[in-house]
């Protein structure tokens, strides 16, 4: 395993666990998650508990698969993530302002900063299974690799917090300016 390879395993588990675990902390998170997914594109028939359970689990299993198994555990952070990403445009795209629950009882609307969030991990997806292919790194390499995308991970869940301490909070009337 590269320390590119490990640095990027753990960022994405890090992500995927905190996002699985944020919805499934309670029965008011999961509730919140639940009736959020018909404003992310998914058709009403299927926006329901059954498919709400079945993202944290996948969410969960890309964990372990992502520190067991990484190809797998690439392929499925890649897949669930191109998911995610199609849903956020769908949702900044629809009338009305939606807030993203990636990571809990987030109230900031869906908007270009989730975009930019998930095509970083999705860049950083195939930056770990490409660099799974490399040779094995020296122990402390792989061990400073995993602190940092250890730590990254519990930045990027904090994203919109990061991005309303960089651009501060914005008007009602530039949040409906986005088409």
């Amino acid at each position: 395993m590269s320390a590119v390879d490990w640095g990027c395993r753990l960022l994405l588990a890090v992500v995927f666990a905190l996002a699985a675990g944020s919805k499934a902390r309670s029965r008011e998170s999961f509730k919140d998650f639940t009736r959020t997914l018909g404003s992310f594109g998914v058709p009403k028939a299927l926006a329901g508990a059954p498919l709400a359970a079945a993202v944290v689990l996948a969410e969960a299993l890309c964990v372990l698969l992502l520190l067991a198994a990484a190809p797998a555990g690439y392929a499925l952070a890649l897949m669930l993530l191109g998911g995610f990403t199609l849903g956020l445009v769908r949702a900044w795209r629809g009338a009305a302002p939606v807030s993203c629950r990636c990571f809990g009882a987030s109230a900031t609307p869906v908007g270009p900063g989730h975009l930019v969030r998930n095509g970083l991990l999705l860049s950083v997806g195939v930056l770990g299974a490409l660099g799974h292919q490399a040779g094995p790194a020296p122990l402390e390499a792989a061990l400073l690799a995993g602190a940092v995308g250890g730590l990254a991970g519990v930045f990027v869940t904090r994203w919109d917090d990061l991005v309303f301490l960089l651009r501060g909070p914005q008007p009602t009337a530039l949040k409906k300016s986005r088409r």
